[in-house]
């Protein structure tokens, strides 16, 4: 390679407590850089380089007159192919960054490189300096974010999918245990039995008289014996949904009974002011349903 004296903007020996500033100082720093630099005169031929230049697109230094810009120079083979279309803005102070057309190495990639090129004052005068950055890591980097986003959102619709399909099971589940805590039981042909565990709400309400107008269909039940002896209170609207149970099952032609009603849930109904004198009642399960059975 040639001497570095474009590079360097004094010739002078360094002083004592002075950086090192010699040509064969700079040169080896210049030689030392992660990107390719070339510097061309003003008439287009190659002024300088450093050694990354020769090793980026695989060059020796007789392969640098490819780099000219000069007139009858490679031309379209250039290996920085707009520097000759940009050159008179080169001249005219006009910085510019471009980017080339990928070249392939002897290894079958591709180089991808970023070049930003403007006008210098050199100590030998003016110049026009390239910077050459491969771009092949910033490539990676941009894939291996884009791969790394594709992960993540393949992940999030797998997360999204588990969750959903978890919320459909917890969904079954609750449906399942609705219908358990809800069997309307069919005990003899045409009577059904429904005994009521625990607390009732308006939802479970609903639940109840689905539950018993299916049955009361699909069964052809003429007696319907609700047992409440597991219930540990009723409530106004509790009430109201019972009734409403009882006279959709009437108008499908079963007849109601109510059996299991504790001192404590009669004192409830009693207190809520609600007609029951039309509905059959039996202090236990056992009455109720032998008077359902005599009347089958």
């Amino acid at each position: 390679m040639q001497e570095h004296h474009d590079i360097a903007r004094s010739e002078a020996a360094p002083g004592h407590g002075q950086p090192d500033r010699s040509p064969a100082r700079l040169g080896e720093i210049f030689d030392q850089l992660r990107d390719a630099v070339i510097v061309y005169r003003l008439d287009g031929s190659v002024a300088d380089y450093n050694a990354r230049l020769l090793e980026m697109f695989e060059v020796g230094h007789e392969g640098v007159r490819l780099f000219e810009v000069v007139e009858g120079s490679a031309g379209v083979a250039h290996p920085l192919d707009p520097l000759r279309k940009l050159w008179p803005e080169l001249l005219s102070d006009v910085h510019k960054s471009f980017e080339c057309r990928p070249r392939t190495l002897q290894d079958g990639s591709l180089l991808h490189v970023e070049c930003y090129a403007r006008k210098v004052d050199l100590a030998s005068g003016q110049a026009i300096l390239v910077d050459i950055h491969d771009a092949a890591r910033r490539r990676r980097a941009e894939e291996a974010l884009r791969e790394s986003k594709r992960q993540l959102e393949q992940l999030v619709l797998s997360r999204t999918a588990a969750l959903q399909e978890k919320i459909r099971l917890i969904e079954e589940q609750q449906e399942a245990l609705f219908a358990l805590s809800t069997p309307v039981i069919q005990v003899w042909q045409g009577i059904l039995v429904l005994p009521l565990v625990g607390t009732v709400d308006s939802r479970r309400s609903q639940q109840i008289m689905e539950s018993v107008l299916s049955s009361i269909v699909r069964t052809s039940a003429r007696e319907l014996i609700i047992d409440i002896t597991g219930v540990p209170s009723v409530s106004d609207e509790v009430s109201r949904y019972l009734l409403q149970t009882i006279g959709a099952a009437r108008l499908l032609g079963a007849t109601c009974s109510l059996t299991g009603i504790s001192a404590e849930v009669a004192r409830s109904l009693v207190a809520l002011d609600v007609d029951w004198s039309s509905l059959r009642i039996s202090g236990t399960l056992q009455s109720g349903l032998q008077a359902a059975i005599a009347r089958v």
